[in-house]
Order: C-alpha cells, then sequence, then structure tokens
C-alpha cells in the first residue's frame, strides 16, 4: 500500500484532540470486532486488525511528536548557548 508522508505542527490542545480522535477511532474497531463475534457485519480479525492499525499510528503519533520535543529543545539550548558565546565574546567598554 503506497504511504503517505504529513508534517503537522499543533497546539498542546490540537494534539490532544488528535490524539482523544485517534483512540475513540481504534475503541470503534474494537466494538465492531465485538459485535461481529456475535455474527454482526464482517469477521472480528478484520476489526481487530483495524484497531490494531490505529493503534499504530497513535505510538507513531506519540513517538514522532516526542522527537520533534526533543529537536526543539535541542534547538532552544543551542540557541541560549550560542546567545551566551557572543556576549562573552563581545568586548566589555569598560575596558
Amino acid at each position: 500500500m503506497p504511504r503517505r508522508r504529513i508534517e503537522v505542527s499543533v497546539s498542546h490542545d490540537e494534539f490532544e484532540d488528535l490524539n482523544n480522535a485517534l483512540e475513540d477511532h481504534r475503541n470503534g474497531f474494537t466494538d465492531m470486532a465485538e459485535e461481529a463475534s456475535n455474527g454482526l457485519g464482517l469477521e472480528p480479525e478484520y476489526w481487530v486488525g483495524r484497531a490494531n492499525e490505529v493503534q499504530s499510528l497513535l505510538e507513531k503519533v506519540h513517538e514522532y511528536s516526542s522527537e520533534e520535543t526533543a529537536a526543539a529543545n535541542d534547538s532552544n539550548r543551542t540557541r541560549r548557548s550560542g546567545h551566551r558565546a557572543d556576549r562573552e565574546a563581545q568586548s566589555d567598554p569598560r575596558d
């Protein structure tokens, strides 16, 4: 199956909304699997597979967001330490 790459920047609230939506979607598939085990709709294995796919997506979203946060923190540290170095390199007019 073709893959799609998406890059988004979201606020904390938007991230929580995305997380909740994915969890609800996964839980919906789990519910469908339970209904299917009672003879309704498609086979339970199909719905369990779909729930697992959404769970995998949820884990990827969490993994990526952690990496982005770490990269942002590294960038901020570098920026701050570089800014200090600039100040230290300037001569003091009182000298």
